[in-house]
């Protein structure tokens, strides 16, 4: 099957967009962050923004968005309206950070972190379809959750490092130690998966990602770029 472009940014945008949410929404309940969560959360929602345009892309036609949202019962229909509200809650949340109200701040920050974790396991769970036995599994949503959390809260911690307050940065620093944590951890649910899958299928022969084709993009893209340059850089920040 070849590479549906679209669908990677998207999934890509909606996971880093996603994990900056989650991470602004633990500041609003620790009460930290305060200096960055404005440009985080602004960041979060471009991210978004563009990530839908890409998988309205992907659709084809914009007419289909449409009719995709007019059968409610679609897992495409519900991926949209987690897009449309962790985006409405995000957008609220980057006027009220600017202007600094608390109390809605709090707790549309929280609102929007809800969205972030809400997002991903949909999108994830509306991949799951006999027809692609590859993504055909819980893991997916797991790794679409889990990586996007990765993502987002390595980069919201580089940028508390740059833009932040000095006493918030202990935080983001552990904030990030889970993030790779979770995005090591839903991997290898999902190369586990791949492994002892019930029943054999090329899409997701675990040969494909050990040694086959997909083998150039596991090793470097996943492990040593999407695992080990993140460790490397909280190595060095630890240090």
């Amino acid at each position: 099957m070849a590479v549906q472009w679209p669908l990677l940014i998207f999934s890509v945008l909606l996971g880093a967009s996603s994990g900056i949410m989650i991470f602004l929404g633990i500041g609003e309940i620790k009460g930290v962050f305060k200096k960055v969560r404005f440009p985080l959360s602004l960041i979060a929602l471009i991210l978004l923004a563009v990530g839908g345009c890409a998988s309205a892309l992907h659709l084809g036609h914009l007419d289909r968005a449409l009719y995709i949202l007019g059968n409610v019962s679609s897992a495409f229909s519900r991926e949209l309206f987690a897009v449309g509200f962790t985006g409405l809650m995000t957008l609220i949340y980057v006027i009220l950070s600017r202007k600094d109200y608390p109390g809605a701040t709090k707790v549309f920050g929280i609102l929007a972190a809800i969205g972030g974790i809400l997002l991903p396991l949909t999108a994830g769970a509306s991949y799951m379809m006999p027809a692609r036995p590859a993504w055909d599994s819980f893991a997916l949503p797991l790794m679409y959750l889990g990586t996007g959390i990765g993502m987002g809260f390595v980069l919201s911690a580089a940028f508390v490092y740059m833009k932040g307050d000095d006493e918030d940065k202990a935080l983001s620093l552990t904030l990030a130690t889970v993030g790779i944590i979770a995005s090591i951890v839903v991997t290898l649910v999902y190369v586990v998966w791949i492994a002892i899958a019930p029943y054999p299928d090329p899409t997701r022969s675990f040969m494909r990602l050990a040694g086959g084709d997909l083998a150039p993009a596991f090793w470097l893209g996943v492990v040593l770029v999407g695992m080990g340059g993140p460790l490397a850089v909280l190595v060095m920040a630890k240090r």
